[in-house]
Parts: C-alpha cells; sequence; structure tokens
C-alpha cells in the first residue's frame, strides 16, 4: 500500500509476558510523528551440491527500527529508555538505565484513501543521537532520532499487525475506535 503520511505515535509498555501470554500498560502518545521505519533482517542460506544449489532456505532475523519525532517528552523519554527523572525533575542517564519493551502503534495516510493503522508488538529503543548546533541564517532542526529492535512476542510470535480503514471486508469498523486504547491484535472482539 502507498504510504503518504505518519501520525498519532503511541507506544504501551509490556508489563507482563510469557509463553502464554503478554500484557500491555496504558496506551499512551509517543510523541509527535516524524518518521517510523522498520526494515526486517532476511538470513539466506544455500545448500550446494553437483556444482549448483540443491535447497535455499531463509531465516526471519529482528527487525531493525528507526523512530523519529518531533520532541519527546520528559516523561515519555524516561519510560521508553528506562532513563530517570530526579526530584528537580531533571532527566538522568545512566549506565544502568534498562529500557524495557513496548508495542508502537500509530496510522499512516493511504494514497488511496484513509489510514492504514498498525502495532508493532515488542520493540527495545536504544537512546537518542542527539545534535546540538549553533543558529544559522536558515533555520534547522534536531530531533530526536531513536533506534532498536522488533522480535516477536513470546506468547505467539506475532511481530506486528496493519489494518486499513477504508477495507471493505472489515465487518467491525469500532476496532478503529479502538486503536489507541489498547494494543489491538487479531483477537480483538468489541466490547459489550
Amino acid at each position: 500500500m502507498a504510504i503518504k503520511g505518519l501520525k498519532d505515535l503511541h507506544y504501551a509498555v509490556i508489563q507482563s509476558e510469557s509463553k502464554t501470554d503478554t500484557t500491555y500498560g496504558e496506551v499512551k502518545p509517543l510523541g509527535p510523528a516524524m518518521a517510523f521505519n522498520l526494515a526486517p533482517s532476511i538470513n539466506r542460506g544455500n545448500l550446494r551440491a553437483d556444482d549448483g544449489v540443491l535447497f535455499s532456505d531463509s531465516a526471519k532475523g529482528p527487525i531493525a527500527v528507526t523512530l523519529n519525532t518531533a520532541y519527546l517528552e520528559k516523561d515519555v523519554e524516561a519510560e521508553i529508555l528506562g532513563k530517570t527523572i530526579d526530584e528537580n525533575g531533571g532527566i538522568t542517564d545512566s549506565g544502568d538505565d534498562n529500557a524495557p519493551y513496548i508495542a508502537v502503534g500509530g496510522r499512516a495516510l493511504s494514497a488511496r484513501g484513509g489510514y492504514e493503522y498498525f502495532w508493532v508488538y515488542r520493540v527495545k529503543l536504544a537512546p537518542a543521537e542527539e545534535n546540538k548546533e549553533t543558529q544559522q541564517e536558515t533555520p534547522t532542526y534536531q530531533t530526536p532520532n531513536l533506534s532498536g529492535e522488533a522480535i516477536p512476542r513470546l506468547h505467539d510470535k506475532a511481530e506486528k499487525y496493519k489494518m486499513w480503514d477504508e477495507d471493505p471486508n472489515i465487518t467491525d469498523k469500532t476496532i478503529f475506535d479502538e486503536w489507541f486504547n489498547q494494543v489491538i491484535d487479531g483477537s480483538w472482539a468489541p466490547t459489550v
């Protein structure tokens, strides 16, 4: 699907996970969306015999994630990167920081109309590259550019989920009303 926009990035911290279930915390706004890129890694191997390729196979590796926002509020930065906000209101980077696994969701404007909604289920981000530059005659902006990896959930191996809100085969469109209230997956059912 051709995409021409991105907005409404949200996240939810994974509170617990096991081989039978993943529990997410509250879904919260992430920051004004600029870019969200996923680059799957595929490892390929060939078995050669009789002067040719006899078998070819592939295995999927982690998905490289790049996330760019206009800014991150300090409580969001602290929560998604495992940092500490001190009693003075400052944010401390430490060697003990431990970023949690989070889900990242949002929506992207489709060239065909409507939006493609998405959730990536298990992402671990690393601290943003920080750049600061003196002002020039033409304004330039330095924005947080986070990177990390997405890996499958433990309980069902799911990595991501997406839906197009103009898809005529979707029978219950109320799913889009709930998209930013909970982490949505294929087992979603409306509450009665």
